[in-house]
């Protein structure tokens, strides 16, 4: 883990966000025109926007001093994207990122799918769904002001 601690940067993150997002966009321009995703987007777009998500915010977070070692500890922060959330507050990230009420909720119910890996594999039984737009807007604002943070080129972020 040490060597993966010293080559990843919250620059190369917020790359990899970028292009997480961008394939969600794109797998949302195919799969989510077909019948039957008219109200809620097709599983692999939420998981590709999550995952953004949560690299943007741990972007972030390593920007401000967290540890690699603590990003990916499960009991610490892991894949949970509002645990990184909330840190990320604590830090000053709505001093960059205006999150709305309605993001945020919409990133909470995507993030009880994500975490529990519930968007990687198929669990039967009632599950909550987010909106999509919500989800995809956040992403994009924190792609952009956080990559501005971070000093990543922000011609390439848009």
């Amino acid at each position: 883990m040490n060597d993966v601690a010293r080559r990843t940067t919250p620059i190369g993150m917020i790359r990899y966000a970028k292009d997480f997002r961008d394939a969600s966009l794109a797998a949302d321009d195919q799969l989510g025109k077909k019948e039957g995703f008219e109200i809620i987007a097709p599983i692999p777009v939420m998981y590709l926007i999550a995952h953004s998500m949560e690299l943007s915010i741990k972007a972030f977070l390593l920007f401000k001093g967290v540890e690699m070692k603590d990003l990916k500890k499960y009991k610490k922060y892991g894949h949970d994207i509002m645990k990184c959330l909330k840190k990320a507050k604590e830090l000053g990230i709505e001093n960059i990122v205006e999150i709305t009420d309605l993001e945020e909720g919409s990133l909470e119910v995507l993030n009880n799918l994500y975490h529990a890996k519930e968007l990687n594999y198929i669990v039967s039984g009632y599950k909550q769904f987010p909106m999509f737009g919500p989800l995809q807007t956040l992403s994009s604002k924190l792609i952009l002001e956080v990559g501005r943070e971070v000093g990543y080129p922000v011609n390439r972020l848009v």
